[in-house]
């Protein structure tokens, strides 16, 4: 279960939509809230900040204490909260470290499309540098969604993959679906394994033709992995688990359409990307944040060691040299 959760907020309705999933998910984990605000200082006539912004700082202190005094009494919720300065991302990262916050929740601007600019420089910059999980909120734009953005989750999809990477997030999607008492959904989407032409000859523009026995063969180790997965969350008590092995070319596209399809409320996954770079976000998961409506739960490990795959293609394909060839 959760503890800390830390909502970052900047004065506009669009930040403050995050209130109402953070309280939810702190009453169901009998955690606190810490609400912050960086104030940015802007110089003026050899002050570090102009004389006229003390005003404004006065007034976000207030605005924060009220947000607080909101939650604590009528959420519920215990809540802290400050008013810092400097750099934003910088600052949210460390604050989060000092209040010992295990979840960062907070909304993004919500323009899908193939631009990275849609989360937004300070949401991107979150998600790129944050040490803990951070789930970001799609913009409430009707009167029903802002009523259910006050309810729990009920259904958390997880991609796996196989990797040690992926299934990091496992803890913080469990403590989302206990408090919430929410359905865990894992999902499995393996790629087509392309049949070997003989000799090994390939052609540039011929169109793949899959594998039909291998790619049965990866299914079936998959469908074996997720229900292991499944025997482990039951055993640490989660127990409404559902399990599912797709093949799809497209991963990221293929999530996407299944958590439309089984009307997923959140997707929870990890990154396999590296350092501070624009990779840090790997490329499904930067797909799904970029082309889903559903909130994303994301997690950015610590380390991320050279991993091989949970199904190894190439040996399937050398269990069956009868099969290979057209």
């Amino acid at each position: 279960m959760f503890r800390k959760l830390l909502v970052p907020l900047d004065r506009s309705t669009l930040a403050e939509q995050a209130l109402g999933p953070a309280a939810a998910i702190a009453r169901g984990s009998k955690a606190e809230i810490d609400v912050m605000l960086v104030h940015q200082p802007i110089p003026f006539g050899g002050f570090a900040d102009a004389p006229w912004n003390e005003a404004q700082a006065a007034e976000e202190e207030k605005y924060l204490e009220s947000i607080a005094t909101e939650l604590t009494s009528g959420g519920s919720v215990p809540t802290t909260h400050a008013v810092v300065r400097g750099d934003v991302i910088e600052l949210i990262r460390a604050r989060a470290q000092d209040v010992k916050a295990d979840l960062i929740v907070m909304t993004s601007h919500g323009r899908t499309g193939l631009s990275r600019a849609w989360l937004g420089s300070v949401a991107d910059g979150v998600l790129r540098q944050s040490a803990i999980p951070v789930l970001m909120l799609r913009p409430i734009e009707t009167k029903i969604a802002r009523l259910a953005a006050h309810s729990l989750f009920k259904r958390v999809l997880v991609p796996l993959d196989g990797s040690v990477t992926a299934r990091g997030i496992l803890p913080t999607a469990s403590a989302l679906a206990l408090c919430s008492k929410a359905q865990l959904i894992l999902l499995y989407v393996v790629q087509p394994v392309p049949l070997i032409t003989p000799g090994g000859m390939s052609f540039v523009y011929a169109p793949m033709v899959q594998d039909d026995p291998a790619t049965q063969l990866v299914v079936a180790e998959a469908e074996k992995y997720l229900a292991g997965v499944a025997r482990t969350l039951a055993s640490e008590g989660i127990t409404d688990v559902a399990t599912h092995v797709v093949v799809a070319s497209r991963v990221a596209q293929e999530i996407i359409d299944f958590g439309r399809a089984h009307d997923v409320d959140v997707v929870a996954m990890s990154t396999h990307g590296r350092g501070a770079s624009r990779l840090v976000v790997g490329s499904v998961a930067d797909k799904v944040l970029r082309a889903s409506r559903i909130p994303v739960l994301l997690n950015r490990p610590a380390a991320v060691a050279a991993e091989p795959d949970f199904v190894d293609v190439a040996s399937i394909t050398r269990q069956l040299p009868a099969l290979q060839t057209v």
